[in-house]
């Protein structure tokens, strides 16, 4: 254990870092470190590292096996490449702050003085300041040797070996152009070596390169050496030359084979971590499940060069399947009643089936749960082809599909906010409906019935003034009610989309005349003008539109002392049929403006009789005219009072002649 001095602060989390490796044994590893990140409620990452060597068949399973049993024990995957492996996972575990390294230990020591150290000792020699645990890499069933120059070699194709053959013939006639130049010997062999060079640039693996320096040593004996045509040569230092030239081509072509090893796998690292980065840009812009799957899938072709299908869940069940396509057109028999039986299956069970796995392993596809914690959002199928996805692309695959779950997620709370937010505001609404309704109405009614209810038992002693009076309060508090009953019937049908539009040429002038028809009779008190230009035919709801312009009217009678000057205004202006109600009362304050056209905001201005409003006339008329394609603003009348205008679109006329 190590102590800590006491100026230093304890650590506040752990992190521990796993090293994977094609071990029989790996697993005991993986395992064991899995127990120390849950003891230690740590951060636990399993860490890989390509060395850009080629891996036979067997090590290349068990390796991803091992990813697999990481993975499923709940270690983040992570994979890098370099030439040394104790470097790089020094490098990682200084730039992650990992405070535990566990690695296996092999059975193989040091056979005398000048063996390379193991990578555990170079490890503990490069981060001395890092805990580094070490289990024995030794199984009881046996011991798993790893020879320490195994070369695993891809066989060369066809085309690679004409090209070898090609580059070495050409190599020879300029070495035989050289010769009857009079150029040294040193010249041509810097020419078979730059044969090796390009030998190991155009074709793949290493049998090429070095099959080309041993070439390159045979032609260079058999055709540019006196004697020609023969493997005897008269001068003797001539065989050291061909050792030295064949110790050069092939360390050549080894470093020139493994620096393009690496570049393929830098290029490969950029390419998915292109992907990495696309996927997350474009899944920030997409809206909706399904554009988000589109997104991912389309990312997820480009990833892996093969046809996908994808399902979506809707309403709590799983839609059809999708077909993505990606260059290979062999699409196969992928969306099968068997093939999303398969994938309903992966929805209901939450976890992974199909090929490759313990469930229905026959199946053609891979399927992959789009999830996030408990949810399920989709499934996606990914095609098993002889070529199977290696660890890293499995890593990356799950990474997209991962960032595909949380922005769905991302979306579907977004969804249910906006649903939450609009139902608290249709909450909200109808409190105030029911509190201004119980408050409001309450005046009025009561006026009603206190003055039937006196007209009743007292009528016959009340003298003909104070009867026709009260006659009037009546009158005058139905109508009021009336009006308001109007306006939030009018203003719940627009709202819920059951308002039909009735839409009709018809003249500004016509309307207007028809509106002060409706205006109740205190209107009496108050000058109301009229100045409508000839013939402006505008389309509308003409019953909506009179609507408009009663409520514009009666809400300047409220709000203006008796005797005010109340003028409409009819013209045309830039294209559109414009009306404008004026008045010269005491105007609107600038802090109610902006909430003006609010429903049920009644803001502070005294009413000029008893009757409080209930903040419905305003916003009705700006609904009507927005479904109108109309615009409704309300500026100041200077010096004093308030001009409501509102635009409607004009009508085209047709002559018939």
């Amino acid at each position: 254990m190590r102590l800590q001095p006491e100026h230093m602060e304890p650590k506040t989390e752990e992190h521990i870092l796993v090293c994977l490796s094609a071990a029989p044994s790996n697993e005991k590893i993986v395992s064991t470190a899995a127990k120390m990140a849950s003891a230690l409620q740590a951060r636990f990452t399993a860490l890989y590292v390509q060395t850009g060597k080629n891996m036979d068949g067997t090590d290349k399973e068990k390796l991803d096996e091992h990813i697999r049993y990481a993975e499923e024990l709940g270690a983040e995957i992570v994979m890098t490449h370099g030439e040394s492996v104790p470097v790089q996972i020094a490098e990682y575990a200084r730039l992650s702050n990992v405070t535990e390294i566990v690695i296996g230990q092999s059975n193989a020591r040091r056979n005398h003085f000048f063996s390379k150290s193991s990578l555990t000792e170079k490890l503990i020699e490069i981060v001395p300041e890092i805990d580094i645990h070490i289990i024995p890499d030794v199984i009881k069933t046996g011991k798993y040797y790893k020879k320490p120059f195994t070369w695993y070699a891809q066989r060369p194709s066809a085309r690679d070996c004409l090209l070898t053959v090609f580059i070495f013939a050409v190599c020879t006639l300029i070495g035989l152009w050289f010769q009857k130049l009079n150029f040294t010997d040193t010249n041509i062999v810097t020419i078979y070596i730059l044969g090796v060079l390009l030998t190991s640039i155009v074709t793949d693996g290493y049998l090429c390169s070095v099959a080309g320096s041993f070439l390159s040593v045979f032609l260079f004996c058999f055709f540019l050496t006196e004697p020609r045509m023969s493997f005897q040569t008269y001068t003797v230092g001539y065989p050291v030359t061909f050792l030295i030239m064949l110790i050069s081509s092939v360390l050549t072509g080894a470093l020139a084979a493994k620096l393009k090893a690496h570049a393929k796998i830098s290029a490969q690292l950029a390419f998915r971590t292109q992907i990495l980065f696309d996927t997350d840009r474009q899944l920030q812009k997409a809206k909706g499940k399904k554009e988000i799957l589109d997104v991912t899938c389309t990312q997820l072709v480009r990833l892996l060069n093969r046809n996908l299908t994808a399902y979506v869940v809707e309403n709590g069940t799983l839609s059809e399947g999708q077909f993505f396509t990606g260059e290979t057109q062999d699409t196969g028999d992928l969306l099968t009643a068997k093939e999303q039986e398969i994938a309903r299956w992966v929805y209901e069970n939450r976890q992974r089936a199909g090929a490759t796995t313990h469930h229905f392993p026959n199946a053609k596809c891979l399927y992959l749960a789009i999830r996030s914690g408990d949810h399920v959002y989709g499934v996606i199928g990914i095609p098993v082809r002889k070529e199977s996805l290696d660890s890293f692309e499995y890593s990356i695959l799950i990474s997209v599909i991962n960032e595909c779950a949380l922005a769905m997620e991302n979306s579907q709370n977004a969804i249910e906010k906006e649903q939450n937010a609009v139902l608290a505001k249709n909450e909200q609404l109808r409190a105030d409906l029911l509190r201004a309704i119980s408050h409001d109405l309450r005046t009025p009614l009561c006026s009603i019935s206190g003055n039937a209810d006196m007209l009743l038992n007292s009528g016959d002693r009340l003298d003909e003034t104070t009867r026709q009076q009260i006659y009037t309060d009546i009158y005058d508090d139905s109508e009021w009610l009336i009006g308001v009953v109007e306006n939030l019937l009018s203003i719940t049908r627009l709202n819920d989309g059951r308002l039909k539009f009735k839409f009709s040429d018809q003249l500004l002038d016509e309307v207007i005349a028809e509106s002060l028809r409706h205006i109740n009779r205190k209107h009496d008190a108050y000058k109301i003008t009229v100045d409508c230009e000839e013939l402006i035919l505008a389309r509308m709801d003409v019953r909506l539109i009179i609507q408009v312009l009663v409520n514009l009217i009666d809400n300047a009678i409220k709000y203006t002392p008796p005797g005010s000057v109340i003028c409409i205004r009819g013209s045309k202006q830039e294209g559109m049929a414009q009306l404008r109600v004026e008045d010269n009362g005491a105007g609107i304050a600038d802090e109610m403006k902006p909430h003006i056209f609010e429903m049920f905001y009644t803001g502070k201005t005294t009413v000029a009789d008893s009757h409080r409003s209930l903040g419905l006339g305003l916003a009705l008329c700006h609904s009507i005219i927005e479904a109108h394609e109309g615009t409704l603003q309300l500026t100041d009348n200077k010096p004093h009072g308030c001009i409501f205008t509102f635009t409607l679109p004009l009508s085209e006329v047709t002559l018939n002649e």
